[in-house]
């Protein structure tokens, strides 16, 4: 596999990140664990006053020209956030078909779609979050901290200088974090022989939840 194509969706912004993953035999290697971040990017459908159908389906043209644009093809994975809670059903499921977009389309062109990554797992074990749930906004923060240590140099050499007040880049930021997750649990998954879909579901077991203690502490210091 060449790269990975991160996706926190959304049908307001959808931010995207695309990573290389590292040289073959360097992904059992904690140092290289996050990838290299190659570029990023958002997503907007059309705006309310057009009918869902109207925005879904121009959201779709944009995903398949973004898609080409990249050039992904089946040396690539494709991986977006799941769905958190149900506060709001409705949004939920207008989110919920934003995510089925950027997973039809990336089949489409053959692209390995291993499952979803649970925002929890990268609260826990990229962000290094314990107990009890921080509030919504303190949480944004700390994955912005997260994401400047990891790749702050880089997404200012890609005209995004992220600082630790700024909000308008969450979703990219999101994004990031969400590829960073991905790459290591691939990587876990290569470590231990297994096949990646296993590490991809809501319902992994706990003791799976475990590759980021490391990842964590070094992110940390």
């Amino acid at each position: 596999m060449r790269r990975l194509f991160a996706i926190d969706p959304s049908l307001t912004c959808t931010g995207w990140a695309l990573f290389a993953f590292p040289p073959e035999g360097a992904l059992g290697g904690l140092s290289s664990q996050e990838g290299h971040l190659l570029a990023v990017g958002k997503v907007r459908a059309k705006k309310p006053q057009f009918s869902m159908a109207e925005r879904l389906r121009d959201l779709h043209d944009k995903v398949s020209r973004l898609v080409a644009q990249l050039e992904l093809s089946q040396n690539d994975v494709l991986l977006c956030e799941a769905p958190t809670t149900m506060r709001d059903p409705r949004a939920a499921l207008v989110v919920e078909q934003v995510r089925g977009i950027f997973e039809s389309v990336g089949r489409e062109r053959g692209l390995r779609v291993p499952g979803r990554v649970n925002p929890r797992s990268v609260q826990f074990e990229v962000m290094g979050l314990r107990g009890r749930q921080p509030n919504r906004e303190a949480v944004k923060q700390v994955a912005r901290d997260i994401a400047m240590h990891l790749y702050g140099e880089k997404l200012s050499s890609l005209g995004l200088p992220l600082h630790a007040s700024q909000s308008q880049h969450q979703d990219i930021v999101d994004a990031v974090l969400i590829g960073a997750y991905g790459i290591s649990k691939i990587a876990h998954a290569e470590q231990v022989g297994e096949p990646w879909e296993q590490f991809f579901s809501q319902n992994e077991p706990a003791s799976r939840k475990r590759f980021g203690a490391a990842f964590v502490k070094r992110v940390q210091q």
